[in-house]
């Protein structure tokens, strides 16, 4: 059995940078378990790219992701440009497609007001000034988002590893938790084909899509069941991905499921991609077909909570929504069309390969609703992070310094020796006074 002091589950970007801010505030032993050969494989390494401003997150409803994406920023500009990895201040336009919408971008500037975003960075256009930006872009209006910027998740999450080995943290690779037992002398995390198992005094659950399985595993958040939702993006030829520099989000038909309306998307390598979708699959590692993942539906759907699962899919927006998901996974041009209401150039044959796909957790509740905010959960010598999706890679930084503070506060880590060893590249200072954390 090999003994750690802490055990972080999960080296995506959350998981990395937390075990950074652990051991650069704490001597002991510390270590990551990742299921893969490599840190950011999954999520992290899957999703748009890019480092979002927070102009449209809620400054109260969330506070939290808020000014971790505010914060998380300046801490992203700064890291990459010091480990020279690439960062592309290109822009996002959030379009309303009609004056009907125009109103929610309205809201959005004071959105960004309050969540401390300089008056500069973000601007109200009417139609015509976006067609003087972006000529091939139509709509009623835009926020223009200035600083939105692209750049290389799984880079970054590569240097921040690099950074909490520095510091001493262990990163245990090919190491998928498939059980987790609390017994007197502390927490044993097992996995069937790694030896040695893993004892830890205190884990911490940043496991992404099988957050809530290690929950349940620990014996906790048994109120909640999760959907796995994977987004299919489509590569735009080189022609075409000319019309529009800028990233193009548009105003969210449905407010409770804004993953679900298409973006374009620019890469950091310069290339273009539509998407995504929203086709639900019976796990987080389903990243390609449809149908022959309909074995694994059997076993998901008994899954307890299984009542979570039944009640939303029988709710109108399931019903409503899934079979047009669908269609948009199978056809190229379903995609296209839906992203011509805004960039209406766009044509079917200009989509020339599938993109990346990208696999979305989302908890469920017990009443069948999608659960819009991360949540954290305490358990015996544990703490359990679900849910923690998009703006997440972008907050990534600030967050985990947020849940180090926090786990500080309830006494998890009072077994590990105070650090004095030079802490790079973030310092606890600069994070602490705008997240509002202990000094």
């Amino acid at each position: 059995m090999d003994d750690w002091d802490v055990a972080i589950v999960g080296g995506g970007i959350l998981g990395t940078s937390i075990a950074y801010w652990v051991a650069s505030r704490y001597d002991g032993r510390i270590a990551v378990l990742e299921r893969e050969a490599r840190v950011g494989e999954h999520a992290s390494r899957r999703n748009t790219g890019v480092v979002h401003r927070p102009f449209y997150l809620h400054p109260t409803r969330a506070r939290t992701f808020a000014r971790a994406s505010q914060v998380s920023y300046g801490l992203w500009k700064r890291y990459a440009a010091e480990r020279k990895l690439p960062w592309s201040a290109v822009g996002t336009l959030k379009v309303a497609r009609v004056e009907e919408e125009v109103k929610a971008l309205e809201e959005n500037l004071q959105f960004a007001a309050a969540n401390g975003m300089d008056p500069k960075e973000v601007e109200l256009l009417d139609g015509r000034d976006v067609a003087k930006l972006e000529p091939n872009v139509a709509c009623a209006a835009a926020l223009h988002a200035k600083t939105d910027t692209v750049v290389d998740y799984g880079a970054l999450t590569e240097a921040v590893r690099a950074d909490a080995e520095a510091l001493g943290v262990r990163f245990l690779t090919h190491f998928p938790v498939d059980a987790v037992e609390a017994n007197p002398y502390g927490v044993v995390l097992m996995a069937g084909a790694y030896r040695p198992w893993v004892r830890t005094r205190f884990l911490l659950n940043c496991a992404g899509g099988e957050a809530v399985r290690l929950a349940h595993e620990a014996g906790v958040a048994t109120e909640y069941a999760d959907l796995h939702f994977r987004g299919d993006y489509w590569i735009v030829g080189a022609e075409a991905g000319g019309l529009v520099g800028r990233n193009v989000y548009t105003v969210p038909r449905h407010p409770d499921l804004p993953f679900l309306d298409p973006h374009w998307v620019v890469r950091v390598d310069g290339r273009r991609e539509i998407g995504p979708n929203a086709v639900p699959v019976p796990g987080p590692y389903a990243y390609e077909g449809l149908f022959r993942h309909a074995p694994g539906w059997a076993a998901r759907a008994f899954e307890p909570p299984a009542g979570n699962k039944l009640r939303f899919a029988l709710s109108r927006t399931f019903l409503t929504l899934s079979a047009r998901e669908m269609v948009s996974a199978l056809s190229r041009g379903e995609m296209s069309r839906r992203v011509q209401r805004f960039i209406p150039r766009l044509r079917e044959g200009d989509l020339v390969a599938r993109g990346f796909a990208g696999i979305r957790a989302n908890v469920v509740d017990r009443r069948g609703g999608l659960v819009k905010e991360a949540i954290e959960v305490a358990g015996p010598r544990s703490y359990h992070i679900l849910n923690y999706n998009s703006p997440g890679a972008t907050g990534a930084p600030a967050y985990g310094a947020y849940l180090v503070d926090r786990l500080a506060a309830r006494g998890d880590l009072d077994h590990l020796g105070k650090n004095t060893k030079s802490r790079s590249p973030w310092t606890w200072e600069s994070v602490a006074g705008p997240m509002g954390l202990a000094s």
